[in-house]
Formats: structure tokens, sequence, C-alpha cells
């Protein structure tokens, strides 16, 4: 179970604007791990949500800074997006799962 902090609340509630660092990755065709890289030594977007371990940003955000240094290909990208969104599906199932789970625990307590 993990805590849930917003940083920019007025994203709240507005999950399908969101986008997790793995999701980046899954995007940008890197590894997670670069784009921890990128969050410390550039000027990459600023964290919207974190739950738990995982970070969340404005998908725009992300996909306007990944454009300003990209040279990839308009079929390259779209296999990544399509690859980010089936992510994302399943990323805003275990973010529902976990609110849930929070509003729960509040209504025991």
């Amino acid at each position: 179970m993990s805590d849930i902090t917003w940083h920019r609340p007025e994203f709240q509630g507005k999950d399908d604007q969101l986008v997790s660092l793995a999701g980046v990755a899954v995007f940008a065709g890197v590894t997670r791990a670069a784009v921890s890289n990128w969050r410390k030594r550039h000027d990459f977007p600023k964290p919207v949500m974190t739950a738990g371990r995982t970070v969340w940003v404005v998908r725009t955000e992300a996909e306007t800074w990944l454009a300003s240094r990209s040279t990839q290909s308009a079929t390259d990208t779209e296999t990544k997006r399509a690859a980010l969104e089936a992510r994302e599906a399943r990323q805003a199932i275990a973010l529902a799962t976990t609110r849930k789970k929070l509003r729960e625990l509040r209504q025991q307590h």
C-alpha cells in the first residue's frame, strides 16, 4: 500500500493527463535509470504526484521535453506511444486500486 502525495494539486482528478517516469522511459525507449538521470541533470518536467516510489509527471510536458531532444522517426514514435498507452492503462488500474484501499483504510479509522 502506498501513500499518494500531490506536488501540483491542480492536477488532482486529471489522472488521464499524467504518466509515470517508467511510462516516460517506455515512450522514450530508454531505461528507467536514464529518466532518473534526466530529472537530476536537465530541466525535466516537475513531478505532479508520487504514489509510493512511483513518480508521475504531466504527459504533454514530458512529450514536449522529449520532442525537443529527439530525432526519432514518426513510425518509431507511434510504436512507442502505443506501448506507453498500454502501460498507462495498467497504471491507471493500479492507481485506482491504491486509492480505493486508502479510502477503505481511512474509513476503518
